[in-house]
């Protein structure tokens, strides 16, 4: 992954004018988030400051990314399958964010067949898988970022659902951030649940409503 790093980040760098200032060139190096957005942020920022030390980059702008906290957001859910709707939200959340997380959580409870995960399709973005509590991987993320959970809504059913959950999340990890955001209306209709259905009475009539 490094050398295929180094050689993006040459391309990267080739609409940076030479003569770019401090502010331009800490403005240059906080996209490296919507650019790269599929990288874990500690691979990204590791490998980027070892080329700008390579490079003999300003000591101010290797400083900057070592001490950066980026606002992150978080979308977890068992995402059984991801569907439209959830990527309207990821797509609503990136306009806010630095950096989108897409988290599933594998729920033994639950059939978490992993054909339906569909991951691939989220390329640009990147995925996680985790086991146990959401606040665990909150908190993991929080140690180099400034982490908000993103919670999708369809309709007022989904908020009552939402934020009782939330309750029980917030007396374990008090510090807590949660931002809703309403899919747009022509989601509305589409549930995981729904879709699951459809697949049994015939394996293939969810495809239309997945990315």
């Amino acid at each position: 992954m490094a050398q295929d790093l180094q050689k993006q980040f040459i391309a990267f760098d080739a609409s940076l004018p030479a003569d770019a200032d401090a502010f331009v060139r800490m403005q240059h190096e906080r996209s490296l988030l919507s650019v790269f957005q599929s990288i874990p942020f500690p691979i990204l920022r590791d490998a980027r400051i070892a080329y700008l030390q390579a490079s003999k980059s300003s000591a101010d702008i290797i400083h900057f990314l070592q001490s950066y906290r980026p606002n992150l957001a978080i979308y977890a859910g068992s995402f059984n399958p991801f569907h439209l709707g959830h990527l309207n939200i990821v797509h609503k959340a990136a306009a806010i964010f630095e950096k989108v997380i897409i988290a599933r959580g594998i729920n033994p409870e639950k059939d978490t067949d992993e054909a339906i995960w569909n991951a691939g399709a989220l390329d640009m973005f990147e995925t996680a898988e985790f086991a146990g509590l959401l606040t665990q991987f909150i908190d993991a993320h929080a140690q180099y970022g400034n982490v908000t959970l993103v919670k999708g809504l369809r309709n007022g059913d989904d908020l009552d659902y939402e934020v009782n959950q939330l309750r029980f999340m917030e007396t374990m990890y008090p510090q807590l951030k949660v931002v809703f955001i309403q899919c747009d209306k022509e989601y509305e209709h589409i549930s995981s649940t729904a879709l699951r259905n459809l697949e049994r009475i015939q394996p293939g009539l969810s495809k239309p409503f997945l990315p």
